[in-house]
């Protein structure tokens, strides 16, 4: 047995090294210094020849990494520890590594590194990074399976060929093979990045300040039909009427009973259609414009007209829904429990219910009218960096001292002034705003808003967004304008000509491209495609068997032009291109020209082993000679010298064929 190390091949073991770095994102903070150390241990080895380490060491390090993931996770099943063990188990094989069929086994482990990437995100940047690591194992593993091909750059063009030969049956597999509901990859979760909603549960004065700063994108909308304006882009996500110890907490069904439906009244000319595409959340929360009439699957609208799917949202989701801009909600009474949650008041802000007080027996539009006046009178600003409130009266110190405010300030300031007057009030939070991206709009974090409501007889749950007296601008033109000047925005979010911030709205049209036709196509847009092709009347079956005709076809087209392109005879000089077609046959036959032997002692030999063809060989032969020879040949000969290059070696085909249909004959 031979137990001579034998050198890991460079191109495979940088690619494997990439593969097991790009996990560290999504690996515990243990496992970090682990790989990292790792990877320096076997690259030592390659550069300085360090010992690699002993197989009773490798199962020692085996057992003790189960053990932390299994400390780590509670299971050792699961997207998250599976990852995990499958990365550390990849990188003892590195260590362990030593003959070629280790090598081997190493590169089908790479494989299963790349695909693993997908569970954690798919969004353009990792396909890419996934599909980089794809064509650095195939260009290894072209030089391990031939040996005689170890340098570099012809172990890329033999890759890339594959690659691009490969590309378009792939395109229509994607396209026609049947598809599963759900997502491209259903078992996708959520990583602590993506699980952030830019929204919580709950509301405290001050929490909307970190989403003010956040750019990153909350939801795409795409309207059937003109976009609607910035004033009308209220999204709803949450109502809070219950307030405890200075937070809000929202009202959520609760899924496993039945939901009481909201007792809404909509005009119909006020219906708008749309389509969301949500990010990562974690939660179930659906952002909807004003009241969702016509629901998408699989959620619930709740008695306060929230929109909620039926599962946590781990994956990108989109969805589309129909929304009354203008509606009546609860228009003609509220229930007693109802009423009495919307009127309740915390202890403390005397001076509040002192201020409301003065209001009590006016008409509630009209205590409306005079607290947002309030507002619009005593100097109030509207500012990203509030300052912290104090725990105690915290309402008195914002209306009464600081009048510096966030939009949950302000809503959470009103709400009390309207329920201290008598009025029934609660605070909405969702978004408000967005901003046009070609033909979407880009909802972000920091487009995080929160308003209220007040309940009016004969006109229900009524919207008032004190935001808007202070800062009307927040509303119609988005908080890049109401808080330009302001320092904690950030450049992202500042909305110039600059280059930087094209660059990102590209980059998020790319983005979005990506989620609405690769990771959203689903099997209702695989069937709206075959409807376009005429072919929605197959089944599941027929599409399948369509699939693999198209392909089919397809493989034999790629097939053909490859070979058709790799014909050593394209870049040969015209002269050697004509006798190139008679040579080969020629050597079919058996007649192979000799490395020493001249055209002509070769056309000689051939003659006199194919008497029938003598003369057509010998004239084929002087036509090349004078074609490559002689210092004048016209296009007209060269035209003449093709010509008979290409009879000879047609005749000489019917030949080989005969001889092969029947051969007992005998050449005369």
């Amino acid at each position: 047995m031979n137990n001579k190390i034998q050198p890991l091949d460079r191109p495979l073991g940088i690619v494997i090294a990439l593969a097991i770095a790009a996990h560290l994102p999504h690996m515990p903070i243990w496992a970090i210094p682990l790989v990292l150390l790792g990877l320096i241990w076997r690259l030592q080895h390659e550069w300085r020849g360090w010992p690699l380490p002993t197989q009773p060491l490798l199962i020692l390090l085996a057992i003790i990494f189960s053990l932390l993931v299994l400390f780590t996770y509670h299971s050792l099943w699961g997207r998250d520890p599976g990852v995990t063990l499958l990365t550390l188990g990849a990188l003892l094989k590195l260590l362990e590594t030593r003959q070629l069929r280790d090598q081997f086994a190493l590169l089908l482990l790479g494989f299963f590194l790349i695909v693993s990437l997908l569970l954690f995100d798919q969004g353009i940047f990792t396909a890419l990074i996934s599909l980089g690591l794809f064509a650095g194992l195939v260009t290894a593993w072209i030089g391990l399976s031939n040996p005689n091909i170890r340098l570099i750059k012809p172990r890329i063009k033999a890759a890339s060929g594959l690659m691009l030969a490969g590309l378009p049956i792939a395109l229509l597999f994607f396209l026609l093979f049947p598809r599963p509901p759900g997502a491209l990859w259903g078992t996708k979760q959520p990583t602590t990045a993506q699980a952030r909603t830019g929204l919580s549960d709950q509301l405290t004065a001050g929490e909307f300040e970190r989403l003010s700063t956040d750019p990153t994108p909350a939801f795409r909308v795409h309207f059937n039909g003109a976009m609607i304006p910035p004033a009308k882009r209220y999204w709803r996500v949450l109502v809070m009427s219950d307030e405890t110890s200075n937070t809000w907490h929202a009202d959520i069904p609760n899924i496993f009973r039945p939901v009481r439906s909201p007792n809404v009244r909509v005009d119909p000319t006020s219906a708008v259609e749309y389509t969301v595409t949500l990010e990562p959340s974690d939660r179930r929360f659906l952002p909807t414009l004003a009241i969702a009439t016509v629901l998408p699957p699989r959620s619930v609208l709740s008695d306060t007209g929230s929109l909620f799917s039926l599962r946590p949202l781990n994956d990108r989701y989109r969805y589309t829904v129909t929304s009354a801009l203008s509606y009546h909600l609860d228009e003609r009474r509220l229930s007693a429990d109802t009423r009495e949650r919307n009127l309740a008041l915390p202890a403390g802000d005397p001076e509040l219910k002192a201020l409301a007080a003065q209001w009590k027996g006016l008409a509630p539009l009209e205590i409306r009218d005079r607290a947002l006046n309030y507002f619009r009178s005593q100097g109030f600003s509207y500012t990203l960096t509030p300052g912290k409130l104090p725990e105690q009266n915290r309402m008195d110190a914002f209306l009464f001292d600081t009048k510096r405010g966030y939009c949950e300030h302000y809503a959470s300031a009103f709400t009390l002034l309207m329920r201290a007057a008598g009025v029934p009030a609660r605070i909405v939070t969702g978004y408000q705003g967005g901003e046009v991206n070609g033909d979407y709009l880009l909802v972000r974090q920091a487009d995080a808003h929160a308003w209220s409501e007040i309940w009016v007889k004969g006109e229900g749950w009524i919207r008032v967004d004190p935001t808007q007296t202070v800062a009307p601008e927040r509303i119609t033109d988005g908080i890049a304008q109401a808080a330009q000047q302001d320092a904690a925005l950030p450049a992202a979010l500042r909305r110039d000509d600059s280059l930087a911030r094209q660059w990102s709205l590209l980059g998020d049209r790319v983005e979005n491209g990506w989620n609405q036709y690769v990771l959203g196509y689903s099997g209702s847009t695989q069937t709206d495609l075959m409807q376009w092709f005429g072919l929605e009347k197959l089944g599941q079956w027929g599409r399948l068997g369509f699939a693999f005709i198209i392909v089919a076809i397809a493989w034999l087209m790629i097939f053909g032009l490859w070979r058709h392109l790799g014909r050593p005879e394209k870049n040969m000089p015209p002269v050697d291109r004509a006798w190139f077609a008679v040579s080969n046959e020629l050597s079919r036959l058996g007649i192979t020209r000799q490395p020493s032997e001249t055209l002509q002692a070769y056309c000689r030999r051939a003659e006199q082993s194919l008497p029938d063809y003598a003369a057509t060989i010998r004239q084929t032969q002087q036509l090349i000679s004078q074609w490559r020879y002689a210092s004048c040949f016209s296009q007209r000969s060269q035209a003449l010298a093709e010509k008979t290059a290409q009879n000879l070696s047609l005749q000489l085909k019917w030949f080989r064929w005969r001889e092969n249909l029947f051969p007992g004959r005998k050449r005369n």
